[in-house]
Parts: structure tokens; sequence; C-alpha cells
């Protein structure tokens, strides 16, 4: 790699402020405790540690003065070239057709000075598979992206070009990409969906934990003694008013983390990728390309449920493990109408049907006669050491029955020429989807208990980030069978094309 041939660029230097920054972030603690609560710097040990402590902020901060130093980046038409270390250097190229996602990040303080964080994602398996630029300001976060975007359509096609015809990457009057905005939360939407989740009783463990940590140093019982006076001296009516105002105050706390989170989601069609935009504060973009869309689910929470409420999540392949779940999720909460408009307009090759076979009634059957262990073991725990709480086995069990039985209704399937679309679950839904050329494999099973009913369950396999497996339980056995003829039948026209 000769230096001289390649433009190379540097960091801004309001990175350099950046890292010096979160260098003291992670230090604050022992600064706090060192320094201002307990400044002693009479006892030789005192001074040993916090000389220590201040060596060690040197140190670090002298390290990422370095590594900013050190780090260049250049490209050409067919590879991005990086120089990085602290104290010793290393250079590492990357083909740019290799390249098949980027992802920005842009938390409060990036956004503060104005810098966004790039992540290319090759979407292999190895330590090289992906790196960073760890601040660059957006107009060049753009440039780069944009140059990306042309040399994948040139890898796909500039085949029929001479080669010498290819201009130069760096240097070529790139023309904007355009997008295509196919969804945006709207405030109504964000609402909506801080009310009808269950983080709105996280108040109470929350309370709790911040109650027992501040009791850790300051005696509460005199407190507590007041407050339980309190309660046990209130009227109902005070009570109820006191918990409604409670739940009030964390379905707002709920709104401002949701609007945190979400505020301005987009998500658009950029080129063949789809990219998801969100956050007020930490400003979040990823892409998925459309190629490496393995599968998409459903998902249907039991509260949102009544309000026909889901959200949307692809099973994408090779998605790198640390943006796996943040990246997969494409719609995090749309009526149901809105959210198969968006999969059937622009998800179009996925097909979904809307008649699906249901259980037959001895699948019913099987699930009732299987045990419960937990409810087996907590009933015996019950019993023999609280038996005055005996009568709340009987909410117990019906949840048990009651959440077996909406199992049984819930699970659905279908298999046509293309696809297998599951719908499984009891209490919480989900709905999957994918196609034949995208199942690794297909495994039938089948207890002793199955065996009796004529039933079995069938496992699918795909392929996102890891293994991704999808599992629809009590089917009959000639479907599973004729689900394995199905698959295997692709596998030999795949084998003989191959051939």
């Amino acid at each position: 790699m000769t230096e001289t041939a390649l433009t190379w660029h540097r960091l801004p230097s309001r990175v350099l402020v950046l890292r010096i920054l979160e260098v003291i972030k992670s230090f604050a603690i022992p600064i706090v405790l060192l320094f201002i609560l307990n400044n002693d710097w009479e006892s030789t040990f005192g001074i040993i540690i916090r000389v220590g402590i201040l060596l060690f902020l040197l140190l670090d901060i002298v390290q990422k003065f370095f590594g900013w130093l050190n780090f260049r980046y250049a490209l050409d038409e067919k590879t991005v070239y990086v120089i990085e270390g602290n104290w010793l250097k290393k250079e590492k190229s990357l083909p740019l057709y290799k390249i098949q996602s980027v992802h920005s990040n842009s938390p409060f303080l990036y956004r503060l000075l104005g810098v966004v964080e790039l992540t290319f994602d090759t979407n292999a398996n190895s330590d090289d598979a992906s790196f960073k630029l760890a601040g660059v300001f957006p107009t060049e976060a753009k440039r780069l992206e944009e140059i990306l975007e042309h040399v994948r359509h040139r890898k796909q096609n500039a085949q029929t070009e001479d080669h010498s015809e290819t201009t130069d990457a760096t240097t070529e009057q790139v023309e904007p990409l355009p997008s295509r905005l196919l969804y945006a939360l709207s405030t109504r939407e964000i609402v909506l969906a801080s009310i009808t989740s269950l983080s709105v009783f996280a108040i109470f463990p929350v309370a709790s934990t911040i109650i027992s940590s501040i009791d850790d140093f300051i005696n509460l019982d005199g407190a507590f003694n007041q407050v339980e006076d309190y309660v046990v001296h209130a009227s109902i009516i005070v009570i109820g008013l006191l918990v409604i105002g409670v739940l009030m105050l964390s379905v707002v706390i709920g709104m401002v983390i949701n609007f945190l989170k979400y505020g301005n989601f987009r998500l658009e069609r950029r080129g063949e990728r789809i990219r998801v935009e969100k956050g007020l504060l930490n400003r979040s973009a990823k892409e998925i390309p459309y190629e490496k869309i393995q599968a998409i689910r459903i998902k249907e929470t039991f509260i949102r449920r009544w309000f026909h409420i889901v959200g949307v999540e692809l099973v994408a392949a090779g998605t790198m493990d640390e943006l796996k779940d943040e990246s997969s999720t494409i719609l995090p909460f749309v009526r149901r109408d809105r959210a198969m408009r968006v999969l059937r307009e622009h998800f179009a090759y996925f097909t979904w049907s809307d008649e699906l076979h249901r259980l037959p009634r001895r699948a019913l059957g099987i699930k009732l006669l299987r045990i419960s262990w937990f409810g087996f073991i907590l009933s015996g725990l019950v019993l023999y050491f609280f038996r005055d709480f005996a009568w709340w086995l009987l909410l117990l069990w019906a949840v048990i029955i009651g959440g077996r039985v909406l199992s049984y209704v819930t699970t659905k399937y279908v298999r046509t020429d293309k696809f297998i679309q599951l719908c499984t679950g009891a209490f919480n839904v989900q709905s999957f989807l994918t196609d034949k050329p995208r199942i690794e494999q297909i495994q039938v099973k089948q207890s002793l208990l199955q065996r009796r009913f004529g039933l079995c369950t069938v496992q699918f396999s795909t392929r996102g980030g890891f293994l991704s497996v999808e599992t629809i339980d009590d089917i009959p056995k000639e479907e599973a069978d004729a689900m394995l003829v199905w698959f295997s039948r692709y596998n030999e026209m795949k084998e003989k094309r191959s051939g």
C-alpha cells in the first residue's frame, strides 16, 4: 500500500475532545470518591491511590491522543485502506464490494460536537468483518455512503463496461441516492405504544431498587412507618387515587423514553437497502440489504393485540451480533393493517396468505395433557410452606390452562409452492414467513405422546446472524412429512442444477 498514491483523511480534531470526555467519564466515579467525598492526602496509602488514578487517567488520555493521531483512512476505486493503532501502527484494507451495509450512530455527545460514527459491515464472521470511523462530519459520512452505493451498482451493472473506462470512486461526481420514505411513526402511535406497554408497571421495581439503595446510606425506617400509618388509615378512594397517580407517572416516563428512543422514526428504501433511522438525543441509522433478508416476523404482545398493534422484524443473514437486535426491527409498533400495507407494497417478494390451517382438535387434547412441571413444583411449594395462600393456585392453573387453549387457537400454518407461513404463541403471538430457498434445514420431531396422537413438532432454520429457528408444535404427521418432501425436492433440483 503506497501512501503517496492515495488521498488520506484524518478524523476531525473534535473527535479527540470526544474521546478525552469519554475517558474522564469512565474515571468519574473514582475521581468523585477519592478527590471530592474523601480527599485524604495525609496517609501514604491514600496518596498512592490518588497518584495512581491520576497516572492511569493521564496514560489513557495519551493513548487516546496517539490513537487519534495515527488513525487515517483512504479510498480508491476498489478498496478502503485504514491505518490505526495507539503505540504500534497497523494497516488493513477492505474491498469496497464486500461492504454489505453501513450503520451510523450519533449519541448525544456526538451530535453535540457535530460528528457521526459509521460502522462498515461485511457480514462476515472474522475479526476484520467490520470497522468503524468513530467520528466524521455528516457531509463526509454521506459522501462515503454514496460512494459505497455506487460501487455496489457498478459491481452489478458494469461487467459489460471496459475496465479502462472505470472512473475513480473518490473523485467522480456522485449523485445523491434516491431515497423513498416507507413509513414514519406519528406522535399518536408513540403515545399509544407507551400506554399499551407493560413497562408502565416497571416503576414499582425501579422505585423499590432506588429506595433500597438510599436505605443503605440513610435509615428510612421512620419514613416507612409514616407511609405505612398513612396507608393503613387512608380511605380506599385515596389509595386508589395514589395508585392511579403512580401509574400515570409511569406512563409519562414511558412516553418520554419512547420519544427519546423512537422520535423521528423513519423507514426508508435507499437503493437496494432498507434503512431505519430513529432517536432524538441518540440518533442512529441501520441498513439491511434486500438480498440478505431471510424471513419476516410480526410480533404481537398480549395487551397490544387488543389495539391491533404489531412490531415487524427482519431476519437478515450475516448481521453483526452487536447490531442484530437493533437493526432487525423495522416497525416497532404500528397498527396491523398499516404494517401489512407496508409489507405487501415494499416487500412484495414475500407473499402473505390470509387463509391459514388450524391445528386438528386432537392437538388441544395433547396440549392439555402435557405436564406443567413449573405448575406442579410451584403448587407443591405453596401447599407445603404457604397453605394459607393455596387459593392463589386456582389463578395459577387458570393461567396455565388458558395459555394452552390460546396456543391451540392461535397456532396456524400454511405451505404454498414457495413459502412457509407460521403463526405461533399464546398470550404473545408471532407470525413468521420465509420461502423455500432461504430455509437451511427442516427437522421433524415426535415425542411418545405426539406419536400416540399422530402429531409432530417441526423446526425451520434460516440463516440470520446465527442460525434462526422457528418451531411449530402438534401439527399432523402427514403435513410434517409433506413439508419434508416439499423441501427435499427443492434440494434435489438445486443439486442437479449445480452439478
